[in-house]
């Protein structure tokens, strides 16, 4: 690698960073806010809150390398070629080649990285972070329900009251259990918290609602039903999602759409770092002249263009006539599309 080639890396590097930290703050932003509602108002332990940031971390990186691969390029080649800067390299004989080679290099350094995440690290943060959630649990408290607004404090059931008579004492209750499709109504409920980290629920004349496997519709009458809570057992059926699984978890599992897509999410991603990179190199170039504040603007575009491609094929894995496994790559196709049309343009 010569000195031109080495100067290009030191100029992505610093913005790739940057572009991460930036990124992250934007997918993280929400998930701090709740956070810190938490720590205020439930007293959460600070440490369980950073804990929980912490394991997060992967699955973010996951998907901001990528993105911020494509700002990092973009704003240093912008500046290069707006500083007559590439025309200096091209003049003491750097060809394009010679240019994109630290690229590439750059770019499959952080592939590597994106993989890692994808094969290892996503699944075990994430299960972590989940895991937290059973001592985040431990300072909700029932108390917090109120009169005619549901309360979803608790990771799979939503409660709804019409009436709130104590602390403990609720009438006409509806019950919803995301995870195990039921509704219970009941015309009065008795939740009172136990020793064993559970709640026990004891529900008076009301009906049992449940979605079998076939999707039928059971309704069910009761004049007394007990439940008992076990909050550790729900949250970790409540997060038991692909996000959540490793790899060999995810291919015994293939029977899923979820799953199948989550799989070839993890692979098709570390190679979007590369193109991504060379696509910053494309537009940079020709987009030279706007600024770096236009070539932000297009990065958070793109990025967004990526995102909600990758959200749409993943929420309908399963439910479209294309398969969960070809879905997860299409965003790459369209972007490598794109990036043959720019290098086009900006070579000419």
């Amino acid at each position: 690698m010569n000195l031109v080639q080495k100067y290009i890396v030191k100029e992505l590097v610093p913005y790739i960073i940057i572009g991460n930290l930036f990124f992250m703050f934007l997918l993280l932003m929400e998930k701090i806010i709740n956070l810190a509602d938490l720590f205020f108002s439930k007293n959460v332990p600070l440490i369980i809150l950073i804990e929980t940031i912490i394991y997060l971390l992967p699955s973010i990186f996951f998907m901001t390398i990528p993105l911020a691969s494509l700002l990092a390029t973009l704003i240093a080649f912008s500046r290069l070629s707006a500083d007559s800067e590439l025309i200096s390299m091209k003049a003491i004989g750097a060809s394009n080649k010679a240019l994109i080679k630290p690229l590439i290099f750059v770019g499959i350094a952080a592939a590597l990285v994106n993989l890692s995440m994808g094969l290892y690290f996503v699944e075990k943060g994430s299960t972590l972070a989940y895991n937290n959630l059973n001592k985040i649990v431990e300072h909700i408290s029932i108390k917090d329900l109120k009169a005619n607004e549901m309360y979803n404090k608790i990771p799979g059931i939503m409660l709804y009251v019409n009436k709130k008579i104590s602390d403990t004492e609720f009438e006409d209750m509806i019950m919803i259990q995301t995870v195990n499709k039921s509704i219970i109504n009941a015309k009065k409920a008795t939740i009172t918290p136990t020793d064993n980290r559970s709640m026990e629920m004891i529900f008076d004349n009301g009906t049992y609602i449940m979605e079998n496997e076939k999707e039928e519709i059971t309704t069910v009458g009761f004049q007394n039903m007990t439940i008992n809570l076990p909050l550790n057992i729900n949250i970790a059926k409540a997060v038991n999602t692909p996000m959540t699984m490793s790899i060999p978890q995810l291919i015994e599992n293939s029977s899923d759409p979820k799953a199948v897509f989550e799989l070839h999410k993890r692979l098709s991603t570390p190679f979007s770092v590369i193109v991504m990179i060379l696509f910053g190199f494309s537009l940079g170039i020709f987009l030279s002249r706007s600024g770096k504040s236009f070539g932000i603007l297009i990065s958070i575009g793109l990025a967004f263009l990526y995102n909600v491609l990758m959200l749409y094929f993943e929420n309908s894995a399963g439910q479209i006539p294309v398969s969960p496994a070809l879905s997860a790559w299409i965003p790459l196709f369209l972007f490598i599309i794109l990036l043959i049309y720019s290098f086009k343009r900006s070579l000419k």
